[in-house]
């Protein structure tokens, strides 16, 4: 499956799921999980402002389960069972934000913006890639949302997270120079492709992912491209606005 041991933290999104682990899982209002619910709790003011997110919580994600024993990633979205999947055992701040970027994902997967297996590896690679920096800025902002209104704790998780650490910084510097939300977000996403092998990490996962299922269905090589407004309908806040992004190879934004 994909591996991911040098990234210590998230799955593709869109991916085929991972082999069979043992799980707990609870549905809305998933409230049989205790630790679980503790993250929802300390999300609530987020939640509530951020009208999407609820929506997707409540609408797409069918359960959130908690994975029992060690595993490579700390979180993942599988869109054919509409499941999160966190690991058991994080902290509640790091849950929160683990639970935030795998919301993401489901949004995006909701949004129809997953790549297909008609796109040519390589334009696949670099969706996958975007789709997890945008995954990064949303959990930024809404840990940002939470440190302003005198809960911290969500940020601090994401800022002492060797994975997250260095986009952290780049948004929190663009947001002390005063940029607005769509700015930070913009420089948090660039900040995402400056680190090598966190950038190596995805592509190779990604690839493999597709080689994978390329074998198992029997599919001939595939040669399409990216649309022209792909990272247009990916990349936009909690609340809807769109930002600014493109991954260093992709056409000047």
């Amino acid at each position: 499956m994909l591996s991911l041991a040098r990234a210590s933290a998230l799955a593709l999104t869109c991916a085929a799921p991972f082999a069979a682990q043992p799980l707990s899982c609870a549905s809305a209002p998933f409230t049989d999980l205790p630790g679980v619910t503790q993250a929802l709790d300390a999300l609530a003011p987020a939640l509530d402002e951020y009208a999407a997110l609820r929506r997707t919580l409540d609408d797409t994600v069918a359960a959130i389960c908690l994975r029992d024993g060690p595993g490579e990633a700390q979180g993942y979205f599988e869109p054919e069972t509409r499941r999160i999947v966190l690991s058991d055992g994080l902290e509640t701040p790091l849950m929160m934000a683990v639970l935030v970027h795998e919301l993401r994902h489901a949004a995006q997967y909701e949004s129809a913006v997953c790549p297909d297996r008609a796109l040519a590896m390589g334009d696949y690679a670099q969706a996958v890639a975007a789709m997890e920096a945008d995954a990064s800025v949303t959990s930024l902002v809404i840990a940002d949302a939470l440190a302003r209104a005198g809960a911290p704790a969500m940020w601090q998780a994401l800022a002492d997270w060797p994975m997250q650490a260095d986009i952290a910084a780049a948004f929190a510097e663009a947001r002390a120079a005063g940029a607005d939300l769509a700015g930070a977000a913009s420089l948090a996403f660039d900040a995402w492709y400056l680190a090598p092998d966190r950038v190596s990490t995805y592509y190779v996962a990604a690839c493999s992912d597709y080689l994978d299922a390329a074998d198992r269905d029997h599919l001939l090589p595939r040669y399409g491209s990216l649309s022209e407004g792909y990272f247009t309908a990916l990349c936009h806040l909690p609340d809807g606005t769109r930002y600014s992004c493109a991954p260093p190879s992709a056409p000047e934004r």
